[in-house]
């Protein structure tokens, strides 16, 4: 692949190029299309086609292992498979060192090391519901009771009890539903289990949470509950209706697994959804996004900053590889997580997938690279040759301004 930035050997981060480019140079027209840009499906064929189709079609997982292994398995077994996924490929356009860090044991004895907060995410949970709105009704408001009172604990229990009885079931550790005498005998058995007594306001303690464990639902504050139901809102009104017909026999928490054919290495994809030709006339990648940005312009500019690009044109690459189909368009649904917590269903340009699949194979020729030589440099590998890393610093256009007069004397 032909491109002004050849230069840029071990995959220097494609902003950096950009930001050195003359202005009004297309970036795009620099690099060869792995395809006809009319190919990629339009946002008006994806309506025109939903405005037709009276029937949606349920695409089972066996029909799509062609050429590499398509997995319903956990998100913690996909994150331990060694392939490389696109967090970890986008890395090396920092530099190899960025991605030698990302795969080494280093990084994990960091994030061993940093602390996780356990608390409620509204992006998180968004995101959860979108996939699967029955999350919705899931969501229930815990009274304010003090834990550190056997009459606070004591009202927690009998609320939750009342949560079980009045939906007539609960869910197991294992997401199968059970009786409401099965939740009570659970709870008290995780009592026992720790040598505790329901006397005492410890083994109430154990009891109460076991309850809410059981009961399927997600305990969360009064804001967030409001927050839910705002988005609840703007879900089942946006498009019309959009979103749930968009989404309808869509394939969800599913892991591709393939060894790239031209560099040999292994590469992994999961992508929150996938929707087919025989649904919405296109085969196509559906990535959630959520995010605290203000508006669009700022998602967009985040979105590139963060080379979501990559992430979809490998997405598309790798799906199409390994099912035999032809995925040519990438849909991401925003989420605002503030403030008025709006949605928007966004069809990606031609233009800008074709870059992320240019991102996406320099990357993975880089790596190649460098793991036959053995050799991860940092943002030394930016500098030109027998300058000892002495990188030319060079600040982005958008600073180079006129600065306005000023009336100093009036």
């Amino acid at each position: 692949m032909n491109s002004d930035f050849e230069g840029f050997e071990f995959g220097a981060d494609i902003l950096s190029a950009l930001n050195s480019a003359e202005k009004g140079e297309s970036l795009t027209k620099t690099i060869d299309y792995t395809r006809p840009l009319a190919e990629y499906a339009s946002p008006q064929q994806i309506a025109d086609f939903i405005l037709t189709n009276k029937k949606t079609k349920h695409v089972y997982t066996k029909d799509l292992r062609v050429n590499g292994a398509v997995v319903q398995d956990t998100f913690e077994k996909y994150l331990g498979a060694k392939h490389y996924g696109s967090s970890t490929i986008k890395e090396i356009l920092k530099t190899p060192l960025h991605f030698s860090f990302a795969i080494d044991g280093d990084k994990k004895a960091l994030e061993k090391l940093e602390d996780k907060k356990n608390h409620f995410e509204m992006g998180t949970f968004a995101h959860q519901a979108i996939l699967e709105p029955t999350k919705f009704d899931r969501v229930i408001v815990e009274p304010k009771s003090s834990l550190s009172s056997t009459e606070g604990v004591n009202e927690l229990i009998n609320f939750w009890t009342k949560v079980i009885n009045d939906q007539g079931y609960g869910i197991d550790h294992e997401g199968k539903q059970i009786t409401p005498e099965e939740v009570f005998d659970m709870a008290s058995g995780d009592v026992v289990k720790l040598n505790l007594s329901m006397d005492k306001i410890d083994g109430k303690k154990v009891y109460f949470r076991s309850l809410a464990v059981l009961s399927g639902k997600e305990a969360v504050g009064e804001t967030n509950f409001l927050k839910i139901q705002i988005l609840r809102k703007h879900y089942e009104r946006y498009g019309g209706g959009l979103l749930p017909r968009l989404l309808k026999h869509s394939k969800r928490e599913i892991s591709f697994y393939h060894t790239d054919p031209e560099t040999g290495i292994d590469v992994k994809v999961r992508p929150d959804a996938l929707q087919f030709e025989e649904n919405i006339g296109c085969n196509a990648i559906i990535s959630i996004k959520s995010s605290a940005c203000e508006d669009l312009r700022a998602f967009m500019a985040n979105s590139a900053k963060l080379h979501y690009d990559l992430s979809e044109g490998m997405y598309q690459e790798v799906c199409s590889e390994v099912t035999g189909r032809d995925f040519n368009c990438t849909i991401t649904i925003f989420l605002q997580t503030v403030a008025p917590f709006a949605i928007a269903v966004l069809v990606w340009k031609p233009e800008d997938i074709e870059m992320g699949k240019y991102k996406y194979r320099t990357a993975l020729r880089d790596i190649q690279k460098c793991t036959e030589l053995g050799v991860y440099p940092g943002y030394d590998s930016l500098a030109e040759e027998n300058t000892f890393g002495l990188v030319q610093m060079s600040l982005p256009n958008w600073n180079n301004v006129e600065l306005a007069p000023k009336s100093i004397e009036n």
